[in-house]
């Protein structure tokens, strides 16, 4: 527990967490591991922490006193959550320390640990070296001194890449950060957000120059922007960042682009247009900085857009703002704008097949009245297409309406369509994996994701649906490895994750590292899943066999294949292949819609062809069966 005689009110002046000196003005945290520097942000989710420590504050609440004025997503928290969890536990050279951050699942964050007054400053003769305290004499400083000048101005000189991130990153590479909202009113963020990734999806267009995703870029929104971290955990060799200005129909862009290894800057420039010329300035933005990187854009534009109304596009550009955050009703939100630009400019293809992607997630949430949804996906999707048979989204989203109607043939040529246009947009490869799935050519699978993945390092979800078709193309090891990754980039994620990992050691046999993990998963179903794996570690069986039962004995799951792995993993192929039927009967007799049921079973055929587990039954005569449309 923390001192009761100290002044939280002070906490902003310096305090110390346990072992750590914690100095928010300098923004670094000090221990037996050294310093670290952590970023304004990361270090106000630890200043409103610590101001209740020892309570659970919630998410709502942090990102309520953290990003006040910004629509920030859950996945900016995450971020900051798991970078002060890194940077606490490397300053006290302590990998327990990252538990100082405790999840509370479903709520939000407690941190533990004791919160004391700092301590006085130590004389110049005493300073603390990670593990043990050394006494420093005069000549030791000046050596030291000097060994700084040389490293500034040796490995700061351009041209020296020695240490820095080009070093690791590809030749052409670059990260668009999102561009800062510098209105008057701070509320044109969703406006900024648009323009950058306008901008980047024009950078985009090059088949020489590696461009990270939205959700990796993305996620070093706020705060001071340290160029050359950004760079390293991105592994790129030049950053974009910017800012946006608004003043009604005034806009003043600014943006420039850094180069990685030495932070000079490659390129500036400021643009001022009225809101009619953004689709020419985020032309003009892209060709700038392919041209100061040598690189050209390849690939033209889908569809001439310049005719398109500024107040359409305006609500367009919030709709995307809303689709992509995701938080509880953003769907609904963003469907309601991209409505509203269409009603007010009937011809903007792009918003009509984002109004399809939109329509797809409500009627996987409103299950009886999906064949609504659904057909007004079609008819968005449809429509995108008529409107621009060039643009490679629409006819994705048409594919994907057609799979979803359970007509593969039509399905397939629009996806072929989409790959022709296009075969490096993220929606376009993403069915193109499914594809690869199901003509049993895993290897192709694996390699879309990983392009994926490497595009979007910092996407949790990329990242698991390597981690997925790897284990599924029998790459068990890389598999394991990816998982780790995967947990690493958002421990607070799904605790399927985790059994996803688990399950896998298991098929190596490497039981003890597969009992830590099953011991993290929640007490209950989640837990006995893990559990029930274990039947070959000796001291666990009976357990295993015990967990099996309470599962078995738990109505039918239509929405997972769980239950008919354990039983294969045992080797009881008749039981898995019983509990396999039982779900596509249970699907079969579902009062849900006739869509849900048909969309359920077409994933849960997907999830039987990944299923490592379940290889030993497709020589079953009855696999086509359970493989085959439900009636």
């Amino acid at each position: 527990m923390s001192s009761p005689s100290f002044d939280f009110d002070a906490l902003a002046q310096g305090f110390r967490l346990g072992t750590l000196t914690i100095d928010p003005a300098t923004g670094e945290i000090t221990g037996p591991g050294g310093r670290e520097k952590l970023d304004p942000k990361v270090m106000d989710v630890l200043l409103v922490l610590a101001r209740q420590t020892g309570t659970v504050v919630t998410r709502d609440d942090l990102l309520a006193a953290v990003w006040p004025d910004v629509a920030a997503s859950d996945d900016m928290l995450s971020r900051c959550i798991y970078e002060l969890r890194r940077q606490l536990s490397r300053a006290g050279d302590d990998q327990q320390l990252k538990a100082l951050i405790e999840t509370v699942p479903r709520r939000g964050y407690r941190l533990r640990g004791e919160i004391s007054a700092p301590q006085p400053m130590p004389m110049l003769e005493s300073v603390v070296s990670p593990g043990r305290r050394h006494r420093v004499l005069l000549p030791v400083l000046v050596v030291a001194i000097a060994a700084m000048l040389v490293w500034i101005f040796v490995d700061r000189a351009p041209g020296n890449a020695t240490g820095t991130p080009q070093s690791t990153a590809a030749s052409h590479s670059i990260a668009v950060l999102p561009f800062l909202d510098l209105s008057e009113g701070q509320d044109q963020g969703f406006f900024a957000d648009g323009i950058t990734e306008e901008i980047l999806n024009r950078i985009d267009q090059s088949d020489s120059l590696r461009v990270i995703a939205r959700t990796s870029s993305f996620a070093f929104r706020g705060g001071a922007q340290d160029i050359r971290e950004i760079a390293s955990q991105l592994k790129v060799t030049h950053v974009l960042e910017g800012s946006v200005r608004r003043a009604g129909d005034d806009i003043r862009i600014t943006a420039q682009l850094i180069a990685a290894s030495n932070n000079a800057h490659v390129w500036s420039a400021t643009f001022d247009r009225r809101k009619g010329e953004l689709f020419a300035v985020q032309d003009e933005i892209a060709e700038a900085v392919a041209t100061a990187l040598r690189v050209k854009l390849d690939m033209p534009r889908a569809t001439d857009e310049s005719h398109i109304k500024p107040e359409a596009y305006e609500l367009f550009l919030r709709a995307r703002f809303f689709y992509n955050r995701r938080a509880p009703g953003d769907i609904e939100r963003s469907v309601k704008y991209y409505r509203d630009a269409l009603a007010i400019d009937p011809g903007f293809a792009r918003a009509w097949a984002a109004l399809a992607g939109a329509y797809s997630l409500l009627k996987a949430k409103h299950r009886k009245s999906a064949e609504s949804w659904l057909h007004l996906q079609g008819e968005a999707a449809q429509k995108a297409v008529d409107l621009a048979p060039g643009l490679a989204v629409a006819h994705a989203r048409l594919a994907q309406y057609y799979f979803n109607a359970a007509n593969r043939q039509k399905g397939d040529e629009h996806l072929q369509m989409a790959m022709a246009l296009d075969s490096d947009d993220p929606l376009v490869m993403g069915f193109a994996s499914h594809q690869a799935l199901w003509r049993g050519d895993l290897n192709a699978a694996v390699e879309i994701w990983r392009r994926l993945a490497e595009r979007n390092p910092l996407s949790p979800i990329d990242s698991g649906n390597l981690a997925y078709y790897l284990a599924a193309a029998g790459h068990l090891d890389e598999s394991i490895v990816q998982w780790r990754r995967t947990l690493a980039l958002n421990p607070d994620g799904h605790w399927s994750n985790r059994f996803e990992l688990a399950r896998l050691l298991v098929l190596r046999r490497r039981h003890g590292e597969a009992v830590k993990e099953i011991m993290q998963l929640p007490v209950g179903e989640p837990r006995d899943f893990g559990m029930a794996l274990l039947h070959r570690q000796p001291g666990y069986e009976a357990q295993a066999d015990a967990a099996l039962q309470r599962l078995a004995a738990l109505p039918v799951n239509v929405e997972n294949i769980q239950l008919a792995e354990l039983y294969a993993s045992r080797g009881m192929n008749e039981e898995a292949i019983v509990s396999l039927r039982a779900v596509r009967d249970a699907l079969s007799s579902s009062a849900e819609s006739r869509y849900w049921s048909l969309a359920q079973a077409y994933i849960l055929r997907n999830e039987m062809l990944k299923s490592p587990y379940l290889k030993p039954l497709r020589s079953d005569p009855r696999w086509a069966e359970l493989m085959s449309e439900p009636q």
